[in-house]
């Protein structure tokens, strides 16, 4: 049982809505036709070219000012256009004035319909008017000239060909500006478009399928199609925006042409221009045909007429078929009766679109043009059209239905109303209206204005649109969503959204609407959406509400009356008028409180919910405002480090919570958000809503129902809190984390390259001091710069490498505590020594852990393995004592004595700077030659050390004793040269001899320690 019994809740079959509700005119019979016309406004101007500002602009009339017309229409202006955009109905317009239309015994009627009418066609429609001689010869011509071409690629590939010709040899004008004479003459020489259309490169975009060549050929051969358009086909500027690709894969000329006619839009429309002017004569030569066979065909017939004292009345549904002939038919349509030329009036009723006829038809039409009427209707005049009076008509036929409405017509009776036989006629007209006692359910005049205006261009109405858009879905799709209760659908509120902008879209105001049945709600809310007054939560009629299952809500209370029915002018509630539907929609009872205006942000989220969109200001403060309020909940003030390191969105800190990253507002970004919220969320959009009205205000109480929403936005923050820490913070109840283990001993691997001293202890307090301690600060930074270096790659971030700091960062994350929201105040120790046990070291990467910080910590690893280089670069930095005897030091006073014998003898040259080899011997520590000793040891059995043992000798702190011995061994190996070359070259003296064979040990040594040292080469430079 539904509001209509035990009938279906809907009152018709779907089936029927394709047939009555077809795409043109002239697809459904004349009893569908007649059951479904309704007025609609033209415009009648005496003059074609009058809509400029200031100057007449015609009267507004009804069809039977055009059938006056055509019955009052004299011989010398014969022509009488029908104009409008597509889908305006001139089709309409032309059937319902053939039907109408009572002609004399006199007059020939020839209609030529617009689909499926090719060139043979058309003219054998004519030719069947034709008697003479002529006419036979023209038959057999036309047989003849058209049946040539039964294969399109062979029509295409001669139309293109022939087109290249008439460019080349007619293209040329010389009566125009001196810039287009010049451009013409480019474009028409033999490398400008006659080199284009030759191309190989470019036949297959002249050729496509939907391009200007193929289709006229298609038109030519077969006629229209349902699916073309109403346009006349012809070359445009867009046919000739060539890509770059191409023109790179074009020949040279072509390749030229090509890119001129790219980077100039002037040019490109003059190139299209020039295609078709040769278009006609083009399609005459193709097919054997033209329009001087045209013009001959109307005037052999006209000659003919006349002599037999017949009239002529040609009834055209699109004058665009005659492209490529309709110059010839201009001429035929142009000539009237003369005394030299006695021929048959002539009148011709045309549909053609109005950029057509006024910018392509030649001036002696407007001279023989009697009256136009154009189906578009300025905005300047206001109408009095009723979108239902134009839909009813529609709604009862299919009701009553095909066969139902021809039998009526085969009885002769009047159209039959199926309202009448429904149970419900009454009350479902009370609730949803009606039209000279159609009814409008499904619709009612609000749903209906919206559907409309969501299908609508500028506010225009456009018949066309309106019944193949609106009326012919919702009553084949929509049917059976009626009858099972499932009414009004989502697909229902996705078509007509447009229309109904801004009604309903407040969140606040849908949960006035809500039930407990999700579903429900939803089709309650279209309902009021579509049906209501746009006021706001309301009841609707009960019969609306029963009619669609959608039960009504106690408490709001008042049920909203349907709007009446206007009143007033030529066409209220008969269909006859236009204007624009946007001022025609009911706006809300002015009556009604006004509520303060919204706040911009709150408004954003209001559109935001209703259309997905929200620009990027707004879309990145309302992530800030979501972010700092899940932050606020977190508790990252209590033993996790502070919310910085856990809400800045750095990469290496990953899983973070950032306002960027981790909150989510468009639909297809949802997915992989940490915190998703989405539009089609009531619960989420209100709390969005109420932040972002918070957010402007300074306290609840100054947002309506505040109370209520502050407890809403608390319980939903919590969850979004609850849904961030379970994806970011660590379970604390684990005893050993995998991945602190991993940062622990990376870090500490790091701490051992950079040579700190904890970080080769046992103990996990050394170590875990470590982990953070400075590098030590080395004595001379420029002493070894591969070491450096190294130390460099190892500990820093660079290109897509994370450092030393990165790493402590994301540890301290895992392991330490902080109050507030400051840096870390404390470590979790005993969960940290545990990470920097040895065995821990060989667990695994915790799969959730980026792979930005595994990669950095593999990495780490394999640097601090590769250590020939900074080895090589330790050994030749490295003294070499070992030739010393004894102690160093030894060597050290011996040298000072013997400088200060010579000295007192007088025999120490002047060129040794004794004072100062003393003062760096002095600075030489005992402790100096054993560091030395050890680290080369170590050193030269590199093999048998372990990997701790090569990074403690390579980074300790020897570079202080290797300084001190070379600073010392430099200028001594040079004194003892000067005095090796003295004691050559001079006598030798008793005294001279004593002291050589007291010093010849010691200068021994000390030579073999200069030798070697001055044998060290630089190190080579380590990348």
């Amino acid at each position: 049982m539904n509001w209509r019994s035990t009938l279906p809740a809907s009152c018709w079959d779907a089936r029927e809505a394709a047939t009555i509700i077809p795409v043109e005119a002239e697809s459904t019979s004349d009893a569908v036709f007649l059951a479904t016309h309704s007025s609609i406004p033209i415009t009648l101007r005496d003059q074609v070219a009058m809509t400029g500002e200031g100057g007449p602009i015609g009267t507004v009339v009804d069809e039977h000012a055009l059938l006056r017309a055509v019955q009052e229409q004299p011989a010398d202006q014969p022509i009488i256009p029908i104009l409008g955009k597509s889908g305006t109905g001139k089709s309409h317009l032309v059937r319902w004035l053939r039907i109408n239309l009572s002609t004399k015994e006199s007059t020939r009627l020839i209609f030529v319909p617009k689909h499926r009418m090719s060139l043979r066609s058309i003219l054998e429609l004519i030719l069947e008017h034709a008697t003479g001689d002529r006419a036979k010869e023209l038959r057999a011509k036309v047989a003849t000239a058209v049946d040539a071409f039964v294969d399109e690629t062979e029509a295409m590939l001669r139309l293109r060909a022939t087109l290249s010709v008439l460019i080349e040899t007619r293209g040329e004008k010389k009566d125009r500006t001196p810039e287009e004479v010049e451009l013409r003459a480019y474009l028409a020489g033999p490398t400008g478009l006659p080199a284009l259309l030759g191309d190989p490169v470019f036949r297959g975009r002249l050729l496509h399928r939907d391009g200007p060549i193929a289709r006229l050929v298609r038109e030519k051969l077969s006629g229209k199609g349902a699916e073309d358009k109403e346009d006349a086909f012809g070359f445009s500027a867009s046919d000739l925006d060539l890509s770059v690709d191409d023109v790179k894969k074009a020949g040279d000329d072509a390749c030229s042409v090509a890119g001129a006619l790219t980077s100039d839009l002037g040019l490109r429309t003059l190139a299209a221009t020039m295609l078709n002017e040769q278009l006609g004569s083009a399609v005459s030569e193709v097919f054997g045909i033209g329009g001087d066979d045209l013009k001959n065909l109307l005037d052999e017939l006209r000659l003919e007429l006349h002599r037999q004292g017949l009239e002529l009345l040609l009834l055209i549904e699109d004058f665009s078929i005659f492209q490529g002939i309709q110059g010839g038919l201009v001429d035929a349509i142009t000539m009237i009766p003369t005394e030299d030329h006695q021929i048959c009036p002539m009148r011709v009723v045309m549909a053609v679109t109005t950029g057509y006829f006024t910018n392509q038809m030649p001036d002696t039409v407007f001279t023989r043009t009697y009256k136009a009427f154009e189906l578009d209707v300025v905005d300047a005049q206001k109408t009095s059209f009723d979108p239902a009076g134009f839909a009813t008509p529609y709604l009862n036929a299919v009701r009553v239905g095909s066969e139902g409405l021809s039998k009526a017509q085969r009885a002769g009776s009047t159209i039959p109303n199926a309202c009448e036989q429904c149970p419900v006629n009454d009350s479902c007209h009370a609730a949803f209206g009606a039209v000279d006692g159609h009814g409008l359910f499904p619709f009612n005049r609000t749903a209906l204005d919206r559907a409309i205006q969501s299908q609508t261009v500028e506010g225009k109405f456009v018949a066309r649109d309106v019944l193949t858009r609106v009326l012919r879905p919702v009553l084949y799709r929509d049917q059976t969503e009626i009858d099972e209760g499932r009414f009004p659908s989502s697909a229902f509120a996705d078509d007509f959204a447009a229309g109904a902008r801004g009604i309903l879209s407040n969140v606040e105001d849908k949960i006035q609407l809500t039930s407990g049945d999700p579903e429900e709600t939803e089709r309650r809310v279209r309902l009021v959406r579509f049906w209501g007054d746009g006021s706001g939560p309301q009841n609707l009629s009960p019969i609306v509400h029963e009619a669609f299952a959608v039960p009504s809500i106690p408490s709001l209370g008042t049920v909203v009356k349907p709007r009446p029915r206007r009143e007033g002018g030529a066409g209220a509630g008969s269909g006859a008028g236009v204007g624009p539907v946007a001022d025609r929609l009911t706006n809300p009872d002015s009556s009604q409180p006004q509520l303060p205006p919204l706040p911009g942000l709150v408004r954003a989220v209001d559109h935001w919910h209703e259309t997905g969109e929200l620009i990027q200001g707004d879309r990145t403060r309302l992530r800030r405002i979501v972010h700092g309020a899940v932050t606020a909940y977190l508790d990252l003030d209590d033993g996790f480090s502070g919310a910085s390191w856990w809400t800045s969105g750095d990469k290496h800190l990953a899983p973070s919570f950032d306002a960027t990253n981790g909150v989510a507002l468009d639909d297809n970004k949802l997915a992989d958000a940490l915190l998703p919220i989405s539009r089609k969320d009531n619960s989420n959009v209100r709390v969005l809503r109420a932040l972002a009205w918070l957010d402007t205000v300074e306290d609840w109480t100054d947002i309506p129902k505040g109370d209520e929403l502050q407890r809403l936005c608390d319980q939903k923050v919590r969850s979004w809190a609850t849904i961030v820490g379970q994806n970011l913070i660590p379970a604390r109840d684990r005893r050993d984390d995998p991945e602190l283990a991993q940062l622990a001993h990376a870090l500490l691997t790091i701490s051992k390259a950079l040579g700190i001293p904890e970080a080769f202890k046992a103990d996990p307090y050394n170590r875990v001091k470590a982990l953070f301690a400075q590098a030590p600060v080395p004595q001379d930074a420029q002493a070894r710069p591969v070491l450096r270096r190294w130390q460099e790659v190892i500990s820093t971030e660079g290109g897509q490498r994370i450092g030393r700091e990165n790493l402590q960062q994301r540890l301290l994350r895992l392991a330490s505590y902080s109050q507030g929201f400051g840096k870390p105040l404390g470590l979790d120790v005993g969960r940290l020594s545990r990470a920097l046990r040895d065995k821990a070291a060989d667990g695994q990467w915790p799969a959730e852990t980026p792979s930005l910080v595994r990669e950095a910590c593999d990495t780490i690893l394999s640097h601090s393995q590769a250590l020939d280089e900074v080895r090589i670069e330790a050994l030749a930095l490295l003294p070499d004592t070992s030739e010393i005897p004894d102690d160093i030091s030894d060597a050290i006073a011996a040298l000072s004595s013997l400088f200060r014998e010579l000295s007192t003898a007088g025999l120490l040259p002047l060129s040794i700077d004794q004072g100062s080899i003393i003062a760096a011997g002095k600075a030489v520590k005992a402790t100096d030659q054993r560091t030395l000793e050890k680290v080369r040891t170590d050193l030269l059995r590199w093999d048998v050390l372990s990997s701790d043992e090569r990074l403690q000798v390579l980074t300790s702190d020897w570079d202080g004793a290797a300084a001190n011995v070379r600073a010392w061994l430099v200028p001594a190996e040079q004194a003892l040269a000067i005095l090796e070359r003295r004691f050559e070259t001079g006598p030798v003296s008793e005294a001279q001899q004593d002291y050589e064979k007291t010093r010849a040990d010691l200068l021994a040594a000390v030579a073999g320690l200069a030798e070697r040292f001055a044998s060290i080469d630089e190190p080579e430079e380590v990348v």
